[in-house]
């Protein structure tokens, strides 16, 4: 028989958190049921033992709540123009560290992560700086950046999501108390102000929640609203999935501003690492939306 390569990443003696250890179980059994995905779900357990093996170092933030409340109510991020104090030279060996787990993956684009690492090493990719600005409402600063040094702009924007997400996950749950008493309607996350990366369909109420994938916040969505354009029109929303798992994984399109997102069911809310494996094992929901012309909000 031959072996699951991602058992490779099941150390146990390795220090990982718990929840990113059920995440790889989660990925090794996406691989034998979906082959054309094993090779993305290996690459997909490399990054996560890296980005998930220890505690970061946690900002220190102070938010009034009279501020916090006032800033929630505009629509504004809580931590939209805060001063975060990130720990540069952690985030600089960890994006460093998350290049280096994509060079040894054969599937991965070992090239485009070497060319990132040696950027960051000799200090032409500033990570800390990057993360500065996404924080600052401008995601698209990473692209841009990396399109200057000729560098995988995708790929610089999806290493740094990964770098970030294990500090910014922590500093939203520190947070969450601040966001409770708010009705949040704007489609971008409350904390960050990032986009939802999916929603879940949580218990049997079905209630929807869309999740970030920068800090994984979770906050509540109408199920007839588009979160991007804010559309309640039957005639905008529709739905695209497979026949066999039409009641569990779904892509919500909108026909106003064309835009989509993915829906999961779930018993109950997923932890960071599985959200991360679900946006994996709903690839194929990307793939058709894209091929109808739908797209991510930008």
């Amino acid at each position: 028989m031959l072996r699951n390569p991602i058992s490779k990443f099941l150390d146990r003696h390795k220090p990982l958190r718990a929840d990113a250890e059920q995440a790889l179980h989660q990925l090794a059994r996406l691989a034998e049921e979906r082959p054309d995905l094993a090779a993305l779900a290996t690459t997909h357990a490399a990054l996560l033992r890296v980005a998930f093996r220890d505690t970061p170092p946690l900002p220190q933030l102070t938010l009034d709540p009279a501020h916090a409340a006032t800033k929630l109510a505009a629509g504004v991020p809580l931590l939209r123009g805060e001063s975060l104090a990130l720990d540069h030279t952690w985030l600089h060996e960890r994006f460093r560290q998350l290049c280096g787990a994509l060079i040894e993956q054969p599937a991965a684009d070992s090239t485009a992560a070497r060319a990132l690492s040696q950027a960051a090493q000799r200090g032409a990719l500033d990570v800390p700086g990057l993360a500065v600005e996404v924080l600052a409402g401008d995601p698209g600063a990473v692209a841009d950046h990396a399109a200057r040094l000729d560098l995988d702009a995708g790929l610089a924007a999806t290493l740094l999501r990964w770098t970030l997400l294990p500090t910014l996950e922590q500093v939203a749950l520190r947070l969450q108390p601040l966001r409770q008493p708010i009705d949040w309607q704007p489609g971008y996350c409350p904390t960050c102000g990032a986009w939802p990366l999916l929603a879940e369909q949580r218990g049997i109420e079905q209630a929807r929640v869309l999740r970030c994938g920068l800090c994984a916040s979770g906050w509540p969505l109408e199920r007839l609203r588009c979160p991007f354009c804010g559309s309640r029109a039957h005639a905008d929303i529709a739905y695209l999935y497979e026949e066999a798992q039409e009641a569990t994984q779904r892509a919500v399109t909108c026909e106003r501003c064309h835009c989509y997102y993915k829906t999961i069911a779930t018993l109950t809310p997923l932890t960071t690492p599985q959200l991360l494996v679900a946006d994996l094992a709903t690839l194929h929901l990307d793939l058709v939306a894209l091929e109808r012309a739908y797209a991510p909000p930008a």
